[in-house]
């Protein structure tokens, strides 16, 4: 990790550096791949200002505070810092553990497998008449199978709020469920 820091109007001491060192340390624990962390520490008449940035693989992080203390405008921007890479890593961590869309549509389909039937000659389509009905906010594959559910309706048209495009949802006879998801290749 790079670190580096420069003072605009003021002398970096000892203290200050010993400092600096201490608190990149803290974000390198909570964080650990960073590849920089650049501070710029500013005086200007009774005002100190600190710039803190961060940057790891395709993320950086930029915070900044300004106080009459230079040690509080300090830690300021570097708990500034610190809150954005709590809130990124949580996200993180959620979308990692939502399920796929192929994931939960096998498991409310447990007991059925795709098979592939043919067939020697081909027969005209039948038409099988369905009511029509489109969910009114976005919603996810979990949540339209159990509004599908609930209704006792066959099929369920809905805007998927992961992708951010039109599904369709629907019930078989046998009570398993289908789901139909676009794809722009």
């Amino acid at each position: 990790m790079k670190i580096t820091y420069s003072g605009q109007h003021l002398k970096i001491t000892d203290d200050i550096h010993d400092y600096i060192l201490k608190r990149a340390e803290k974000i390198e624990s909570r964080f650990g791949d960073m590849h920089e962390f650049n501070v710029i520490l500013k005086s200007e008449k009774h005002r100190f200002e600190a710039e803190v940035k961060v940057t790891a693989p395709r993320v950086s992080f930029y915070a900044k505070n300004e106080t009459h203390d230079l040690m509080s405008a300090l830690d300021g921007a570097i708990d500034k810092v610190i809150k954005q890479i709590r809130r990124y890593k949580e996200r993180a961590k959620d979308r990692r553990h939502n399920a796929p869309h192929r994931d939960v549509v096998a498991q409310l389909n447990p007991d059925t497998t795709e098979t592939l039937v043919e067939t020697d000659s081909f027969d005209a389509p039948t038409i099988i008449p369905a009511s029509e009905k489109f969910a009114s906010k976005p919603l996810t594959v979990g949540e339209a199978a159990t509004e599908l559910h609930s209704s006792g309706e066959s099929l369920l048209m809905f805007l998927n709020s992961e992708t951010r495009q039109v599904n369709l949802l629907y019930q078989s006879d046998n009570g398993a469920f289908g789901w139909v998801e676009p794809s722009f290749t």
